[in-house]
């Protein structure tokens, strides 16, 4: 009996893959780049790239950036996708954003994640649906093969690990450092090891609590039986005392290697802006 296919698809079908990151990317770069010198490109690109709710989404989000007349150029950094089937797709893109004004002359960068809902339409890739700083609840395991295999194991560990370094609670710090050894190799197991100590005086002098929203975002960007990277969007709360919770929105990239007790954390940054 051969191999059930799997029902995601994503990086088992490379060039489906490939396909709807390319499309993904193209569209956001293109729906949220404006040039007051030139509106009919932003337009172009949403008639292009845009279906269903995404038309609304992304003028809901243009409207105030028209009336200031600020040229904003969109860059995709990073894009992988999190679930693929042959006609829907959901990626995980991270965008960096520069707006630049001429009067006053201003100009600021920042750094976004979405979560693109893409469907499949006359044989090409559109969005339908775009959400800012999104959470995505667990994709359910698909097995049919190795890449599928490695890909949703993984993530999973990638899940729990992630939030064993972001969760902080400034009583158990001792344990915090625990939680990270146990979920971490080489390299990033002796950085652990070396920074260990300035990292817990640092938390215990701020008096740091961080707590993280459930079912962060998180997608393979490439996938082999002993290596998975990934990318992560994460919402955490960060209360000191005396000051009130500060919510902020982690991108993060990471891999991870299969070890002989399983899956680990071998590397794991946050994405910086750039622009």
């Amino acid at each position: 009996m051969p191999p059930s296919v799997p029902a995601n698809l994503a990086l088992v079908d490379l060039a489906a893959t490939n396909d709807v990151l390319t499309a993904s990317k193209t569209a956001v770069e293109g729906v949220f780049s404006f040039d007051p010198a030139n509106p009919g490109a932003q337009a172009d690109a949403a008639a292009k790239h845009l279906t269903g709710a995404a038309r609304t989404q992304v003028e809901e989000r243009l409207g105030e950036v028209r009336q200031t007349g600020a040229k904003v150029t969109t860059v995709a950094r990073e894009a992988a996708v999190a679930e693929l089937t042959p006609g829907s797709a959901k990626v995980l893109v991270l965008l960096d954003q520069t707006s630049t004004r001429t009067d006053p002359v201003q100009s600021s960068s920042g750094g976004a994640a979405l979560l693109v809902t893409a469907q499949r339409e006359g044989g090409k890739w559109l969005a339908n649906d775009i959400v800012a700083s999104p959470t995505l609840a667990p994709v359910p395991a698909s097995p049919g093969g190795p890449v599928a295999e490695a890909r949703d194991s993984a993530l999973a560990a990638a899940r729990t690990g992630l939030e064993a370094f972001m969760r902080v609670d400034s009583n158990d710090l001792d344990g915090w450092i625990d939680r990270q050894l146990a979920v971490a190799a080489e390299p990033l197991l002796s950085q652990i090891r070396a920074g260990a100590q300035n990292t817990v005086d640092a938390v215990r002098t701020q008096g740091t609590t961080v707590t993280v929203a459930p079912d962060m975002a998180i997608a393979a960007k490439s996938a082999a039986p002993d290596l998975v990277t990934g990318l992560a969007v994460a919402k955490t709360t960060v209360t000191n005392p005396g000051t009130q919770p500060t919510e902020r929105v982690l991108r993060i990239t990471f891999e991870m290697t299969r070890q002989p007790d399983g899956w680990k954390l071998r590397a794991l940054s946050n994405l910086p802006v750039t622009g």
